[in-house]
């Protein structure tokens, strides 16, 4: 999944449920364009996309698979701001670091 996400870009979107005015954006996949297809095919048919969007399906991608592309899920435009997955030491050391050089670089008069 992590991977996915790294090298996903901002249109590796889609809206879906917007039929059944419960729109979400989720990740372009197989599975979700699927699901798209049959909604505009049978517009507030929530039983025909069903086996697609259920969360047993989810669920199995995130906790059992690692397969980003076997189910539909969530996402937003950011998902194209990913560069890589770092740690939490390292994800805390750089927004700590970046917050020093904005103080230091911006800031420095009103210290």
């Amino acid at each position: 999944i992590k991977e996915a996400l790294v090298k996903a870009k901002v249109t590796d979107t889609l809206h879906l449920l917007r039929s059944l005015g419960n729109t979400e954006r989720v990740f372009k996949n197989e599975m979700s364009l699927k699901a798209k297809a049959i909604e505009t095919e049978k517009p507030g048919d929530i039983n025909a996309i069903y086996p697609y969007i259920k969360g047993e399906n989810y669920r199995k991608s995130f906790q059992e698979t690692g397969d980003a592309y076997s189910s539909v899920w969530s996402c937003g435009q950011s998902i194209g701001l990913i560069n890589d997955i770092p740690t939490c030491q390292q994800l805390l050391d750089r927004i700590c670091g970046e917050a020093e050089d904005i103080i230091k670089s911006r800031l420095q008069s009103k210290l």
